[in-house]
């Protein structure tokens, strides 16, 4: 059976559309991967930041350094010490589209406490899917839904 010209001109344009489509839909997860996430990870904590290193160049990774001050979730003490991998780029730099959540590196330098899920890796701390806030100072209570 042969398709008709019509509909093979058709499927053509279709399958041409879909290829734009397909590209920018795969570049984010859905809100349930985030949340599942943050509900699997092994810590929730909030840290002061001491110090925010660019590693090579940005867009790129920045070690953002300090001490946890409070836990919500998992077994580190208050004072533990912490470097976390962010990806960071400044404004106006272009990345290539894809699943990564660019910090602004501006916000990331000025800031002085960040909230986070994190888990232990094999090099230290690393976030969960990049669920991390900038916060203006530790709270009581979490300021990022698990």
């Amino acid at each position: 059976m042969t398709a008709r010209p019509g509909v093979a001109a058709a499927l053509a344009v279709l399958l041409v559309a879909m290829a734009g489509i397909l590209p920018a839909m795969a570049q984010g997860f859905p809100p349930r991967v985030f949340r599942d996430a943050r509900l699997k990870s092994e810590f929730h904590i909030q840290f002061a930041v001491d110090s925010v290193r660019i590693v090579d160049k940005t867009p790129g990774i920045c070690a953002v350094a300090g001490r946890i001050e409070r836990v919500f979730r998992g077994n580190v003490a208050v004072g533990t010490p912490i470097t976390l991998d962010l990806d960071c780029k400044k404004e106006g730099e272009t990345v290539r589209p894809g699943q990564i959540i660019w910090a602004d590196l501006d916000r990331l330098m000025a800031a002085r406490h960040i909230e986070a899920f994190v888990n232990r890796g094999p090099f230290g701390f690393q976030h969960s899917l990049w669920q991390f806030a900038i916060i203006p100072e530790p709270t009581e209570k979490p300021t990022i839904e698990p």
